[in-house]
């Protein structure tokens, strides 16, 4: 059965200088580090690299993501890839669980989450399963 585990997370970014830049395109490197609180209790930091355009509001990025805590009670790690596109301010994001990266209480985990920013307040919903869940 599909849970879903909801809460609030802070953010702190560590953007790097462009290691890239050619035609206007910018490529650098950025490390956010994340506290989850609700029905995740856990600290992640994701590696991304992204792709920023001479065009306001387009830009792309890839991440990978390392998840260390509680999901629903259940304590291990988990790893999650990023795939965000925005094009002219319009923004999709993809964050999906890597297969069988699940360890401890957390292994076999599978899942989806979205990221909400309101007001600066960033909120996620993940969608999740457990192998062997009752």
């Amino acid at each position: 059965m599909t849970e879903r585990a909801t809460g609030t997370l802070e953010t702190k970014w560590d953007e790097q200088p462009a290691y890239n830049s050619n035609d206007g395109v910018e490529l650098a490197k950025v490390v956010v580090t994340k506290t989850f609180a609700g029905d995740i209790e856990a600290e992640s930091a994701v590696e991304m690299v992204k792709a920023v355009t001479p065009v306001p509001g387009s830009a792309g990025y890839v991440g990978i993501e390392r998840i260390v805590g509680k999901v629903g009670g259940k304590s291990g790690s988990f790893i999650c890839q990023h795939n965000g596109i925005m094009t002219k301010g319009e923004a999709r994001l993809t964050i999906e669980v890597v297969p069988d990266s699940g360890t401890g209480e957390l292994a076999g985990i599978s899942g989806q989450m979205s990221i909400n920013v309101v007001d600066g307040q960033h909120y996620y919903e993940f969608d999740y399963f457990l192998d062997g869940a009752a």
